[in-house]
């Protein structure tokens, strides 16, 4: 993101991308710095939003950077981005069982041990998030710093300018958006419906530095976000049941395993309490999983009905008008070059002998 007052339109695609890619690593190191604090619950999103937005442009505008930005760091970069899911999946899903727990009734049993057991892998990740990720940021930060610096001042400016560069990209990722929505034709066509997330989301983010100098960007945005945000529910609820399945598993091979330590100890020998914890059960799990198909069928309706029936093609429309309205320079015309008239036809021109020499005369 960029403030108010700075002409980013104008400029050589290159530079343009620098300053954008430059405030976005000053946005990712500050929260970086934050996922310390385990009171900080917005630290983890507010870093993978700003590594979000820096891969995406780095990826979209990757024809005009060249080589500045090799591939192995914007590979390095997205493992590090992937690093962070587990942590944002866990606390996404725990968010999400207890906001609809009560829609199962009373008590469902399993659902205090799934809590836990969410709890446990969300702890787990964000340790591993402050112990790898944060160390590997650093490294790469400097790297994409390095990749990203400026120009001498007295460097003639290279390639496009941004406002051309966004063009290309922006009616790009429409069709990319399209095709991804056409493919999701049921709420089990998980791959599109993930796939069309990621389009939103990257259109999104090449548009968010445009608002500053094209006000009617902030509505697209606002637009894009919503439906971002309905695809990304939808993903959600996919990943969550993947994650229920598991649970179902686990819990199953953990009571097994009780019921056989419970048979080696005999019911005569004495032992120690032990500290007691939420028991497995599967019902509980099972109905949950229940509870999220329906809301995944639900959301889905939602996403045919306001979008792929609904304001889909208003959307497109009004994406491609913006990019329309970019301010890209128009390339002089030269004029042609002067041509020799032709000659008449059956006339040919003869070659102008070299001069002779007379030997004689030297």
């Amino acid at each position: 993101m960029t403030s108010r007052g700075v002409d980013l339109l104008a400029r050589a695609a290159p530079a343009a991308v620098a300053l954008v890619g430059t405030g976005l690593l000053d946005a990712a190191r500050g929260a970086a710095g934050r996922l310390a604090d385990p009171a900080d619950v917005e630290a983890l999103h507010d870093f993978r939003v700003a590594l979000r937005r820096l891969r995406t442009l780095l990826r979209s505008f990757r024809d005009e950077l060249g080589p500045a930005v090799p591939k192995k760091l914007q590979r390095r970069l997205r493992d590090l981005a992937r690093a962070t899911n587990p942590g944002r999946d866990a606390e996404v899903q725990l968010a999400w069982v207890r906001a609809h727990r009560a829609e199962l009734g009373q008590r469902p049993a399993g659902l205090p041990w799934l809590l836990a057991r969410l709890d446990d892998h969300r702890l787990r990740a964000y340790e591993a998030v402050r112990r790898e990720v944060t160390h590997e940021f650093r490294q790469l930060e400097r790297r994409t710093r390095r990749a990203l610096a400026p120009p001498p001042a007295d460097a003639a400016p290279r390639g496009p300018t941004f406002a051309a560069a966004a063009v290309r990209v922006i009616r790009a990722q429409v069709v990319d958006l399209e095709r991804e929505l056409a493919a999701a034709q049921a709420a089990r066509d998980e791959e599109a419906i993930h796939a069309a997330r990621i389009a939103a989301k990257r259109l999104r983010y090449v548009i968010e530095p445009l608002a500053a100098e094209v006000p009617q960007a902030t509505t697209t945005i606002d637009q894009l976000k919503q439906l971002q945000d309905l695809l990304g529910e939808l993903h959600d609820l996919s990943v969550l049941t993947g994650e229920l399945g598991d649970a179902v598993a686990e819990a199953a091979a953990e009571r097994a395993r009780g019921l056989h330590a419970q048979a080696l100890r005999g019911p005569a020998r004495s032992r120690p309490t032990a500290p007691r914890r939420a028991p497995p059960g599967s019902a509980g799990l099972l109905a949950l999983a229940r509870l999220a198909a329906e809301w995944h069928e639900r959301l889905f309706q939602r996403l045919v009905t306001e979008w792929l029936d609904g304001a889909l093609p208003a959307l497109v429309q009004a994406v491609m008008a913006l990019a329309d309205a970019l301010p890209v320079p128009v390339a002089p015309v030269l004029p042609l070059p002067r041509r020799e008239p032709r000659p008449a036809a059956g006339v040919r021109h003869r070659r102008h002998a070299p001069p002779t020499v007379d030997r004689d005369a030297q």
